[in-house]
């Protein structure tokens, strides 16, 4: 349930245009019930949204008071609501304030398109059961530490491969590379790592830095360059009981169809990285943007890689 649904005291106001005065069921069946006051839904359903990210994060139906033919319906209402394009000039003014900060930080920037849909934030939770990563004015966008995450997680992949680790020790490498300076060194001998694997792994420590020490490269939001609209996809689990641990899989399950959005193919996003002022070695910059870029491309972002979405070409 969103966090700023008010808490009930006694008789609830009526809140929509659908509720009834006792907070009893929609007098529609077809029309959402909004967690809102009245005259605040009036505005919403007569006035159109400029802002995609609020109407989805603060302007969903009450999915508590729809019954089980609404609740698909109520949520495919409010997707379309979300889906549609942000306001251009928001997006303008905020794609230059990001440029003047990249500049002023003497930063490296780049840009990459969708190669095909892309799903931030599908993992937040929200009225709708489902999440986006929307930006506070309305567009889609990768926030810094996912960028950071995405650099990271491909340089780790290198280093791995440098000492001929199998998957199951990636997470204690990861951990290793994160300790103190004076307790590094000893820990790291363990994976008996070559002259080449020793200096990487020196490089990453400085780059992304360690539990005692920030890293030299400093990361930003990754946002779209124009504004569009988003896709409404679907995911169609068939055997949710079996995933469940409540049956075997069988075709007697019936499906349970899924809608979420989605950024489309081919879209632009801006991607920068700059060098902390006073770090050392502010050379490794042009190598930090190295691995951001084979990350986006050969790992991905968001939700459902492993189905093809979130790469980046």
């Amino acid at each position: 349930m969103s966090p700023n649904i008010p808490q009930k005291h006694g008789t609830p106001p009526n809140r929509s245009g659908g509720q009834q005065g006792k907070g009893g069921p929609p007098a529609s069946s077809t029309a959402p019930v909004y967690p809102l006051p009245k005259e605040v839904v009036d505005v919403f359903t007569k006035v159109p949204a400029s802002n995609p990210g609020l109407v989805f994060e603060r302007f969903a139906p009450d999915m508590s008071k729809a019954g089980d033919r609404e609740k698909s319906a109520w949520r495919e209402q409010a997707l379309k609501k979300a889906r549609s394009a942000p306001d251009p000039a928001a997006l303008k003014a905020a794609f230059a304030r990001w440029q003047a900060l990249t500049q002023a930080c003497r930063a490296q920037t780049f840009t990459l398109k969708t190669d095909w849909r892309f799903i931030p934030g599908l993992g937040r939770k929200t009225a709708l059961e489902i999440g986006f990563g929307f930006h506070r004015y309305g567009f889609p966008y990768l926030p810094a530490s996912s960028v950071k995450g995405i650099a990271r997680t491909w340089a780790l992949f290198e280093l791995a491969s440098l000492l001929s680790l199998s998957e199951g020790k990636l997470n204690d490498l990861d951990q290793t590379l994160s300790r103190e300076d004076k307790e590094f060194d000893k820990a790291f001998e363990r994976f008996k790592p070559s002259p080449e694997a020793k200096e990487l792994a020196k490089t990453m420590r400085l780059v992304f830095g360690t539990l005692e020490q920030a890293g030299g490269a400093v990361f930003f939001d990754a946002i779209p360059t124009s504004a569009f609209p988003l896709d409404i996809d679907i995911m169609n689990p068939h055997y949710a009981p079996y995933y469940q641990g409540k049956d075997s899989p069988g075709d007697w399950h019936n499906p349970n169809p899924i809608t979420f959005l989605a950024v489309p193919k081919d879209k632009e996003f801006a991607f920068a990285m700059a060098w902390r002022r006073g770090a050392s070695r502010a050379d490794l910059l042009e190598q930090a943007c190295t691995w951001l870029k084979n990350g986006l491309r050969n790992l991905g972002a968001g939700a459902k890689t492993s189905a093809g979405y979130g790469y980046f070409q």
